[in-house]
């Protein structure tokens, strides 16, 4: 059997009349573990077979990682929480906490997500574990959860500037936590599917990288509301109403490619192929509308010019990302022909 990626030939054979074997040279079993009596799983994944050994007890599939306190300011010490979480860990050891500012980190990292929880705790530790297992999580339901807050927040946001309202900021805030926990939860499964065949969140007609890549783009548009939610509070008053006239409808007109990009992705329908080519075509007409929009700001030399030109920016990339998960949506029909 050969190293590396470098793959190697083996004859499946009749075996008894009923049954098909594949024998695996000795000295390359026993560096893989693999052992007379050992159980393998086996996984079709599109025209590929994936074979792994099988993990018996509960215990054996638990990941568990242990994390040392020890000179870590807080803000490192939350960082190593959540990429422990996404990196698909069930069980996080933090170790050698000290003091009141370490433990709070630890604490408020854990609350941020879904699922996790702190089991056990003495004074110079904690234990979280993942209460969701991933076999549990609808990435379809997620992504439409994910969809509803992000397009909320940005119509919101949007909405402000517009009535140059400064109190938006703090609700808007709010809710990017909640999108954050959100595309943390399909970061984790799309993690695991990585070093886990079994996982293939939800089974159905897209790759768990998919998922990931649509939920990652709905987090980039939020983080977009929230910066234009954060310009409509440096306003100096209400935009001139012929461009706030143009800035709310190109900013529904990107949300809705958005929508309608995420609904042609979800779908398995073939027909919604051709919705994803109008959705592209709608964006370009779209993206020089705002370009044409961003060149008479420029123009008019207005007091708040280049603040509405940061808001213009963000809807262009609102619409940008939208295209992306439009891309992504007919990369899969292509792959299932």
């Amino acid at each position: 059997m050969k190293e590396g990626n470098e793959p190697a030939e083996r004859k499946v054979q009749l075996t008894g009349g009923s049954t098909y074997t594949v024998s695996l040279p000795k000295e390359w079993a026993g560096k893989q573990d693999i052992e007379p009596g050992c159980h393998v799983n086996l996984y079709s994944q599109g025209d590929q077979l994936v074979m792994t050994r099988s993990r018996r007890s509960p215990e054996d599939r638990q990941h568990v990682t242990t994390i040392d306190a020890t000179d870590r300011d807080p803000a490192a010490l939350s960082l190593a929480v959540a990429s422990a979480y996404v990196a698909g860990c069930d069980e996080i050891h933090v170790e050698n906490v000290d003091g009141h500012e370490q433990r709070r980190a630890v604490t408020r990292a854990i609350r941020g997500f879904v699922g996790l929880e702190v089991m056990t705790e003495d004074e110079r530790s904690l234990v979280a574990r993942t209460m969701l297992d991933v076999d549990d999580l609808s990435p379809e339901q997620t992504l439409a959860q994910l969809e509803r807050t992000t397009l909320e927040m940005h119509e919101y946001a949007v909405d402000a500037v517009v009535e140059a309202d400064g109190e938006a900021g703090d609700q808007l805030a709010r809710q990017d936590d909640d999108v954050d926990r959100l595309f943390a939860l399909v970061s984790r499964g799309f993690q695991q599917s990585l070093v886990d065949p079994a996982v293939t969140m939800g089974g159905g007609h897209l790759t768990p990288f998919e998922y990931y890549m649509a939920a990652r783009q709905l987090e980039r548009v939020a983080d977009h509301a929230e910066k234009i939610g954060g310009v409509a509070g440096r306003l100096d008053g209400e935009p001139p109403e012929d461009l706030a006239a143009d800035i709310a409808a190109f900013g529904s007109e990107a949300r809705d490619i958005v929508r309608r990009s995420l609904a042609g992705l979800l779908s398995d329908s073939d027909g919604d192929q051709s919705q994803l080519g109008a959705v592209i075509a709608d964006s370009e007409t779209l993206l020089a509308d705002l370009s044409a929009l961003d060149e008479t700001l420029y123009e008019r030399g207005l007091d708040d010019g280049y603040l509405l030109g940061l808001v213009v920016d963000s809807i262009v990339r609102t619409a940008q990302y939208g295209v992306n998960i439009a891309e992504a949506g007919l990369q899969a029909r292509h792959r299932h022909g």
